[in-house]
């Protein structure tokens, strides 16, 4: 077992779905009547769970109830067409073959995280995998970061958090772990993860393993 531990951020660092997540929000929305949203009034709110990101946009503890349900039963049909990006798999195996322990800390609610990510057979990898209704605070507090290390058995300070946005990097700087700027998916804004100074930087999921090997 390695003294270092790599935590993932999901979205956009995993999964190829942050397309896909904007197009459930819209769904649900106009399911219970509501006007849709642009893509970057939706974004903005990404690494918090669907359900605490309708009740900012509603207002409505009801409404955005109804909303949370509409977007995980359309997650769950979008499923099968949500992929891993080129190279996770082989990442991921690679970090397994080295012994290096991982774990997932995402801005998902639990419910749909498990619809995710259940196809793609991704569980096994994890020592422990942390939604965003586990935690009180949502990213950019390292909460979950943390949880997910001592989960890992070990001090913060050894393990990467790997995502695709400045919150997830703010996350990891709170935490006292190392920041992991996850450029592969071309919706990420490559000037503002440079501006939060990251510990790494790769383009290339695979990249990542030099830090170990």
């Amino acid at each position: 077992m390695h003294n270092y531990g790599v935590i993932f951020d999901c979205d956009g660092t995993l999964l190829n779905s942050l397309g896909h997540a904007t197009t459930s929000f819209n769904w649900a929305l106009e399911k219970i009547g509501e006007a849709r949203r642009t893509p970057d009034e939706i974004k903005k709110f990404f690494g918090r769970g669907a359900n605490r990101i309708f009740l900012q946009l509603l207002g409505d503890e009801t409404k955005a109830q109804r909303a949370f349900d509409s977007y995980c039963h359309h997650q769950s049909e979008l499923a099968l067409d949500i992929q891993l990006f080129p190279g996770i798999q082989e990442l991921l195996q690679g970090l397994n073959e080295l012994d290096v322990p991982m774990a997932i800390v995402t801005g998902r609610h639990e419910r749909d995280l498990e619809a995710i990510l259940s196809r793609h057979n991704l569980g096994k990898y994890f020592v422990t995998m942390i939604a965003d209704n586990h935690l009180p605070k949502s990213k950019p507090a390292p909460d979950g970061i943390l949880l997910a290390a001592s989960r890992l058995k070990l001090d913060a300070s050894n393990t990467y958090y790997v995502g695709d946005s400045t919150m997830d990097l703010q996350a990891a700087k709170a935490a006292g772990a190392k920041s992991v700027a996850a450029l592969w998916d071309p919706l990420v804004d490559i000037e503002d993860m440079n501006r939060e100074n990251p510990t790494h930087q790769f383009s290339r999921p695979i990249e990542l393993l030099s830090i170990f090997e």
